[in-house]
C-alpha cells in the first residue's frame, strides 16, 4: 500500500537561498539516567537495567543505543513507563517484530524495540518520544555466575574499545564510542557472605560508577542451593548452578595469544598498573607449573598474522620449563588483530584438537559458522576493562568451550580454569525434540542444571521468571530453529530468532518522522590523542598515570605512536541497488551519501531541503528541473524535488543500511516504488 505523500512545506526557492542546514548540529543528550539492580542468589545473578530517556527538542525523536551483553546473558523482559502508564513489550519473530516496530513509526506512535543484533551485541531503539517528554525503559537479563578461585564473579560490560575491522553492521546499528561521561547507579543484594565491587565500594549496597569500565561485582561464600521457576506452559522449573570439578585428563591444546596493539593498554582493574600483554605473559607462567608430563601443548602468538612460538632445541628438562623458555620468545605489542586469519592459520597448521584463545576481542574478522565447522573446541580468555566478547564468545558457544573474562590482575585464575575445562573431554549437547525436560551444561566454570516438571511450579516474579528465562535460554541451542523459535517466543527471550518490542497505541501520534539520535558509548576509562609519524592525531585508550606508572604509561603511547594503525574500510561506502547499472549506482549513492539522513529524515520527508548544505540543495534543484524528472513528478502527484530525494533515499537505503532513508523513501514513493521512478535513477546520474 502506498504511503500518503504529505504538500512540500517549504518554497523550494526560499529554502535554497535560506542555507539552513543542519549537518553538524548538536543535540541534548537524551539518555538522562540509568540504574542497574542486580539480585544474586544461589549463583544466578538477575540484572535489571532502568534507562530514562528525556527529549528536549522540539520535534518528536528516535532514540537508537547499541550496547554490550555478556555472550550468555538472557534477556527476558522489557517495559516503558510513560507518564503513569507502564507498557510491557512482547517477543514476536525478529522481522516481524522490526516490521512493527516500523509500522509504528510510520503511524507517528511511540515504540520500543529491544533486538540482539549478534550474540553479545543488543541495540534498543525509541521511536517518537514527544517533545518534552520523559520514558523509562527497564530490561531485565539473566546470567550465571563465573567462578573463579571459589568466588563468583559478575561483569556487566558498559563500553567497548576501538574494534580491528568490521562488524557487518548497519551503521544505523552499529557501536560507535566517543560519546559524553555518563554515571550510573548500581544497587547489588546478594544471599552471598561477602559482596565486593571491584575498583569501587559499595555503600549499604549501592555505588555510584562511571560508565567508562565494566561493572564488576565478586561474591564470596556463596552457597550453591535450588531455585525455582515456572515455564510459559506452566510447568516448574528447577535450576541448580555449582562449581564445577576440576578437569583431570591430558591436555592436547594449542595456546594462540594476542600481541597486537591494543595489547599495550593498560588492562585496568583495581591497582592494575600493568599492560595486558604483562599479565597474560605473568599468568602464562604461572599456570605453567601445572603442566604434567602426558600434556602436549603448542604456544602460538598473532596479530594480524600467526605463527608459532618454537620449542626449544636440546634437552631443557621437564615441559614447564620448555613450556617456560617458550613464554620469553613471545614478542612485544604490535600490529592490528586478525582473530579469524590467526584461528585458520591454527587450524591449518595444528592438529590439536582443542584451542585456547587468549585475546582483549577486539576484532571483528572472524567468521564464527565457519570456524565452528571446523570442528575444534575453543575456550577463550579474555583480558582488559575493554575487551568484547561478541564474536569469540559465540565461537567458544558454538564449539563446547567456555568463555572466561579477566580485567588482569585476575588472569591467572582465568587461565587455570580455561586449562581446567581443555582437561575434561567434549560433552556434545543431547538434542532435545519436543519441549525440553532437562539438561545439564557448563559455562563459567560451573555446571548449570536445569529440570522441567509437569507439577505447577510455586514461585513467580523475579527470581522465578529469571530461573525460567534463563533455563529456556541453555535449551535453545540443543533444538531445532522452529521449536527454538516458538519457546523464545512463549518466554519472552531476546535472541537472534525473536526481539521484544511494544507500541503505545494510546498515545499521541506524531507528525512526520522522528529525528534520529544514535547515542555513543563512553570511551573506555580514558582517551588521549596520539600523533602518528604522519602528524595526524588518533585518539587510542589510555589510563590515568597514577604514581609509580608514568614511565610505563608513556611506554605504551610510543607502542601505539610506532604501531602501524589498520584502518577499517569506510563506513560510508554503499553496496550498490542490484536494479542499477553499477554506474549509476555508484555515482547516485554517492550524491546520497552526503545526505545526513539520520538528522533530517523528518524534514526530507515533507519536502524541506533547507536543512541540506548548499552545494548539495544546488545539485537537488539541478536535478529537479528536468523534464524526465517532472514527467514522473506529475504521474505520481508529487513536486519534482521531492521526487528527487525520494530518489535519493532509496539509493542510500539500499542494502539495509540507513533506515532512517527507507523512511523517507517510503513516505515519499511508497513501499513499492514504480518502475518509472527506478528507471529514472539511471537518466539522472548521467544528468550529474
Amino acid at each position: 500500500m502506498t504511503m500518503p505523500v504529505r504538500a512540500p512545506t517549504i518554497d523550494p526557492l526560499g529554502s535554497l537561498v535560506a542555507g539552513a542546514f543542519v549537518t553538524g548540529t548538536r543535540h541534548p543528550v537524551p539518555l538522562v539516567g540509568t540504574r542497574f539492580d542486580v539480585a544474586i542468589e544461589g549463583g544466578l545473578a538477575t540484572v535489571s537495567t532502568r534507562r530514562q530517556f528525556r527529549n528536549d527538542e522540539a520535534g518528536s525523536i528516535e532514540v537508537t543505543l547499541t550496547f554490550p551483553l555478556p555472550v550468555a546473558a538472557t534477556l527476558y523482559r522489557l517495559e516503558a513507563r510513560i507518564g503513569d502508564r507502564t507498557l510491557t513489550a512482547v517477543a514476536q519473530a525478529r522481522g516481524e517484530a522490526r516490521s512493527t516496530y516500523e509500522s509504528a513509526v510510520d503511524r507517528g506512535l511511540l515504540a520500543v524495540l529491544h533486538e540482539e543484533l549478534l550474540r553479545g551485541i543488543h541495540m534498543l531503539s525509541i521511536a517518537h518520544v514527544p517533545p518534552g517528554a520523559e520514558i523509562v525503559v527497564t530490561a531485565d537479563w539473566a546470567s550465571t555466575l563465573t567462578i573463579l578461585d571459589a568466588a563468583g564473579h559478575l561483569r556487566i560490560p558498559l563500553t567497548v574499545g576501538d574494534v580491528y575491522g568490521r562488524s557487518g553492521l548497519p551503521d544505523s546499528d552499529d557501536l560507535i564510542g566517543g560519546g559524553p561521561p555518563q554515571l550510573a547507579t548500581v544497587a547489588v543484594r546478594s544471599d552471598a557472605a561477602l559482596v565486593r565491587l571491584r575498583g569501587g565500594a559499595l555503600v549499604d549496597g549501592r555505588a555510584t560508577v562511571r560508565m567508562n569500565a565494566p561493572i564488576d561485582i565478586e561474591v564470596a561464600g556463596w552457597t550453591s542451593r535450588e531455585l525455582s521457576g515456572r515455564a510459559a506452559d506452566g510447568r516448574q522449573v528447577r535450576l541448580r548452578v555449582e562449581p564445577v570439578e576440576p578437569g583431570t585428563g591430558a591436555l592436547h591444546a594449542a595456546l594462540l595469544v594476542d600481541h597486537s596493539g591494543s595489547m599495550a593498554g593498560l588492562c585496568g582493574g583495581p591497582g592494575a598498573e600493568i599492560t595486558k600483554h604483562e599479565a597474560l605473559v605473568a599468568g602464562l607462567r604461572q599456570v605453567a607449573r601445572t603442566l604434567c608430563a602426558h600434556d602436549a601443548v603448542e604456544l602460538w602468538e598473532f596479530d594480524d598474522k600467526a605463527a608459532p612460538i618454537p620449542a626449544p632445541s636440546g634437552s631443557v628438562g621437564s615441559i614447564e620449563a620448555c613450556f617456560r623458555e617458550q613464554i620469553g620468545r613471545l614478542s612485544a605489542p604490535a600490529g592490528g588483530t586478525e582473530l579469524g586469519l590467526a584461528l585458520d592459520s591454527v587450524m591449518r597448521g595444528s592438529k590439536a584438537p582443542d584451542i585456547l584463545l587468549v585475546t582483549d576481542g577486539k576484532s571483528h574478522a572472524l567468521d564464527v559458522h565457519r570456524l565452528a565447522r571446523e570442528g575444534r573446541r575453543v575456550v577463550v580468555v579474555l583480558v582488559g576493562e575493554d575487551s568484547l566478547e561478541a564474536r569469540v564468545g559465540y565461537l567458544a558457544a558454538l564449539t563446547g568451550g567456555d568463555i572466561l573474562v579477566s580485567d588482569g590482575s585476575d588472569i591467572a585464575a582465568a587461565l587455570a580454569a580455561a586449562m581446567s575445562a581443555l582437561r575434561r573431554p567434549t560433552v556434545p549437547p543431547t538434542r532435545i525434540v519436543g519441549k525440553p525436560a532437562r539438561l545439564s551444561v557448563v559455562r563459567g566454570n560451573a555446571r548449570i542444571a536445569a529440570e522441567w516438571r509437569e507439577e505447577p511450579a510455586g514461585v513467580t516474579g523475579t527470581p522465578g521468571r529469571a530461573v525460567a528465562a534463563l533455563a529456556a535460554g541453555l535449551a535453545l541451542p540443543a533444538m531445532n530453529e522452529e521449536n527454538a523459535a516458538r519457546l523464545a517466543a512463549a518466554e519472552g527471550l531476546v535472541t537472534h530468532l525473536t526481539s521484544l518490542v511494544l507500541v503505545d497505541e494510546d498515545g499521541p501520534v506524531q507528525e512526520g518522522l522522528p529525528a534520529t539520535r544514535k547515542l555513543r558509548l563512553e570511551e573506555p576509562v580514558m582517551a588521549c590523542p596520539v600523533f602518528n609519524d604522519l602528524g595526524a592525531t588518533e585518539t587510542v585508550r589510555c589510563y590515568s598515570l597514577g604514581g609509580g606508572s608514568i614511565a610505563r604509561g608513556l611506554r605504551n603511547l610510543m607502542a601505539f605512536k610506532r604501531r602501524r594503525v589498520r584502518k577499517s574500510p569506510s563506513k560510508w561506502l554503499r553496496p550498490r541497488p542490484a536494479d542499477l547499472p553499477p554506474s549509476t549506482a555508484e555515482r547516485f549513492a554517492s550524491l546520497a551519501d552526503r545526505v545526513p539522513w539520520d538528522l533530517v529524515a523528518k524534514e526530507l520527508a515533507s519536502g524541506d531541503v533547507s536543512v541540506l548544505e548548499p552545494g548539495l540543495r544546488g545539485r537537488i534543484f539541478a536535478l529537479a528541473v528536468l523534464h524526465e524528472v517532472a514527467a514522473v513528478a506529475g504521474r505520481l502527484k508529487i513536486a519534482p524535488f521531492t521526487l528527487v530525494i525520494g530518489l535519493l533515499a532509496l539509493a542510500a537505503a539500499a542494502g539495509g543500511k540507513r533506515r532512517s532513508a527507507e523512511r523517507v523513501a517510503r513516505m515519499i514513493l511508497g513501499r513499492s516504488p514504480s518502475a518509472a521512478a527506478m528507471d529514472l535513477v539511471g537518466r539522472l546520474d548521467r544528468a550529474l
